[in-house]
């Protein structure tokens, strides 16, 4: 049995599902203590829980601890089915709690379980503290087909914070191994396109992120082809999503509205975190750089990251990881700087 402190580090909800989903695919007996221990109130939220329970429903794992507020875990998997699954977040009581997480959580293991599977997974699509959903149709799905993992997403229904109520549906092609990419040169420059998009309030917000996005980039330097769109959803929200192509990877940019923040500010900070990330030498972003790191250690061969920043969430994952693969890792730089990691399997 692995044993894993869910404390270490950043201590957040993402060692819970790193390891989860590597369990899951490995098949290896895990037991996680300390449950997001760093954070206001520790344990097992609903979205920890419907991770626990998903992984559990894939792989007929017998679990202990898998209750809210738990904050200790053992997991012991059996051989994942590839299938139709469908996962509420809010069964039982409400919650925006993050449906991206949860999937996320799930497509390593269905990915090599032998064959197609769809899953269907309710709650907050658009929420703070997580990807948004369009993060993971717009730059992770498309990230994981260039190392030859293939799936296609849907949002069917948004669901903005507090409300949740948003619905995600995915299909995952089987995989047979990884191919491993060139994450240190992200080559030209191709394309950068946006979404503006509201639920349930005026329009006019999604014109005025728009124009003031366009406004930023054009005196940067930079055309986009940002589009408005109202979408379906029972709660009130607003976003500004970028979308930067290079020849090499994909960037996502966002920035989610708040209630007193005008649209304007909203498409600054958006705009300017593209800015910020053309003007480096790096190849692949942080949040990107964060979620892709399970998959290539499954390769078992070495690569290098040139990451735009380095956080502390970042290495706490890459320890998570370590916990099931023999390599040894070099991490140059410091956090919340530019730099480089290197990871190689010990012979």
């Amino acid at each position: 049995m692995i044993r894993i402190d869910g404390s270490f580090g950043e201590g957040g909800g993402q060692i819970l599902r790193t390891s989860l989903s590597l369990a899951t695919h490995l098949c290896r007996p895990i037991e996680i203590v300390n449950i997001r221990k760093s954070r206001r109130t520790p344990g097992l939220m609903p979205q920890h829980l419907t991770a626990v329970k998903a992984c559990k429903r894939i792989c007929g794992a017998e679990v202990q601890g898998d209750k809210i507020k738990s904050e200790s875990l053992q997991f012991h998997p059996q051989k994942v089915k590839p299938g139709k699954y469908t996962f509420d977040i809010a069964e039982g009581r409400r919650s925006a709690g993050s449906a991206t997480l949860v999937i996320q959580t799930l497509l390593l293991p269905l990915f090599f379980a032998g064959g197609e599977s769809q899953i269907k997974v309710k709650g907050g699509t658009h929420v703070p503290w997580s990807p948004p959903a369009t993060y993971l149709k717009q730059v992770f799905l498309p990230s994981l087909a260039m190392i030859g993992l293939h799936s296609q997403m849907k949002i069917s229904r948004w669901g903005w914070y507090p409300e949740g109520g948003g619905e995600i549906s995915c299909s995952i092609q089987s995989a047979k191994g990884i191919k491993l990419h060139d994450y240190t040169d992200r080559g030209k420059f191709v394309r950068l396109t946006g979404l503006s998009a509201v639920s349930n309030l005026q329009f006019s917000i999604t014109e005025r992120q728009r124009k003031r996005a366009h406004q930023i980039l054009k005196e940067a330097g930079y055309g986009a082809n940002i589009v408005s769109k109202e979408v379906r959803s029972s709660g009130k929200g607003t976003i500004l999503f970028l979308t930067a192509e290079f020849e090499k990877i994909i960037a996502g940019f966002s920035v989610l509205g708040e209630k007193g923040k005008p649209a304007e500010i909203v498409a600054e900070e958006a705009a300017m975190q593209f800015i910020d990330f053309i003007g480096k030498d790096v190849c692949i972003g942080s949040h990107l750089a964060d979620q892709i790191l399970p998959y290539l250690c499954l390769a078992r061969r070495k690569f290098k990251l040139d990451v735009s920043a380095l956080t502390t969430h970042l290495i706490t994952n890459l320890w998570v990881i370590k916990k099931f693969f023999d390599f040894k890792v070099e991490i140059k730089g410091q956090v919340g700087f530019p730099g480089y990691i290197t990871v190689e399997p010990n012979k």
